[in-house]
């Protein structure tokens, strides 16, 4: 494992800016999920009217989607295939 974190090889490193992006696209996406429950009808739903912890979510899920995930999925990974 240690081996492959501390590689030179282009195409592993392509393979693990591939694995952080899908991971922090799953995350990403259930933050959207969550945004989508508490919206989807008027009031209160999941959260528990928590809306601080829903301000968080958004921001959360704004910086996974941008930063993390299609920036290493477009420049990176590809780029190094």
């Amino acid at each position: 494992m240690s081996s492959w974190l501390s590689s030179t090889n282009a195409k592993e490193i392509g393979t693990l800016y591939l694995i952080f992006a899908l991971f922090s696209g799953m995350l990403g996406t259930a933050f959207s999920v969550l945004i989508r429950i508490e919206l989807s009808s008027p009031g209160v739903q999941f959260l528990q009217g928590d809306h601080q912890l829903f301000n968080v979510i958004i921001t959360a899920h704004a910086f996974l989607m941008s930063a993390p995930f299609h920036c290493p999925v477009l420049k990176e990974t590809f780029g190094r295939f």
